[in-house]
């Protein structure tokens, strides 16, 4: 029998690293980075888990041990993580939103559902194309639960990256797209004006100019907003002074309440303003007024979706054609 007298290869430091990351590190470890990082210090995170300072202290020193680099720097008397630290907080909580995205759907299952889609939406998908798409979704898998947040389009991406959504509708700018997540284009939305059908000058024969409907009621969006500033500077552009007769909000079904009301007017999406003037609300303007805001686009990680997720991709690129 020969012996070799060549030592045994030592992994590098970055196999090493990569080995203790698939092999050794736990759910524990993870979540004591993700308390250091939201409590900033080891005794407030010993508190916020419920353990002692040394235990959360021996668990830091087996993490950084294991990777041979430092986690987390002393600044004051506050911790702040190194670049390493901040990735391996993104994937505890990424990992954490899944396990409470998979507690969720287990328990849908067990209650007698078939599992859940989390879906992120802005305004403008909600009047038609999102309720399209969920209702035939929901004829193919009855039993699945569709829900559906709404809030501000920075904490749907969040969410989104951390697991907690499965897909985000929105209008978001190709140079501001974040590139960590893959794009669907579903519709293109140049706004139109729109018209109350209750408006005494929606019955006119005559062409209405801007100097006449300058004078109206209008629905503006709220100061601080994307829209704002670009239907402020339309109006700049225009030669025309903003209207002093304003009704302010960001919420198009709320826009459309109004436009079925009262005597006002608004700039839509064209497919929205659509939809308006299909059940009588509104009347649709033949005149410029495209703001230039993005398509309307589904979002989702560049990552394998799940055959749910898929499936409702293709049902909301259908929804969107039957507009187009």
């Amino acid at each position: 029998m020969v012996i070799s007298s060549v030592p045994k290869a030592l992994p590098s430091a970055p196999e090493a690293a990569d080995s203790f990351v698939r092999k050794r590190l736990s759910l524990r470890h993870l979540r004591v980075l993700q308390a250091l990082s939201e409590a900033g210090s080891l005794g407030a995170a010993a508190d916020a888990l419920h353990v002692t300072q040394p235990a959360v202290s021996k668990a830091l020193s087996e993490i950084e041990q294991g990777l041979g680099q430092t986690l987390f720097v002393r600044r004051g008397r506050s911790l702040r993580a190194t670049a390493l630290g901040e990735r391996l907080i993104q994937l505890a909580k990424k990992l954490d939103a899944d396990l409470h995205r998979g507690g969720g759907d287990i328990a849908s299952i067990v209650r007698g559902a078939s599992g859940e889609l989390l879906i992120g939406a802005t305004n403008a998908a909600l009047p038609q194309v999102l309720p399209d798409a969920m209702a035939a979704m929901k004829l193919e898998f009855p039993h699945i639960t569709l829900s559906v947040r709404t809030h501000a389009l920075t904490g749907l991406i969040n969410e989104l990256r951390e697991g907690r959504l499965d897909l985000v509708v929105a209008r978001i700018r190709p140079h501001e797209a974040p590139p960590d997540l893959e794009p669907l284009c579903l519709i293109a939305q140049p706004e139109v004006a729109a018209i109350s059908t209750v408006h005494p000058l929606a019955k006119t024969s005559h062409k209405l100019g801007w100097d006449t409907l300058n004078q109206q009621a209008w629905i503006w969006p709220l100061p601080g907003t994307r829209s704002r500033s670009l239907q402020d500077r339309l109006w700049h552009d225009m030669g025309q002074t903003l209207p002093t007769n304003l009704v302010e909000t960001g919420d198009v079904m709320l826009t459309l309440s109004l436009l079925k009301r009262m005597p006002i007017l608004a700039l839509l999406p064209q497919h929205v303003a659509k939809l308006a003037a299909q059940n009588g609300i509104a009347k649709i303007l033949p005149l410029e007024a495209d703001l230039g805001l993005a398509d309307l686009t589904l979002w989702h990680l560049r990552e394998p979706q799940s055959e749910v997720v898929e499936r409702f991709k293709q049902l909301m690129l259908e929804a969107s054609q039957k507009l187009g």
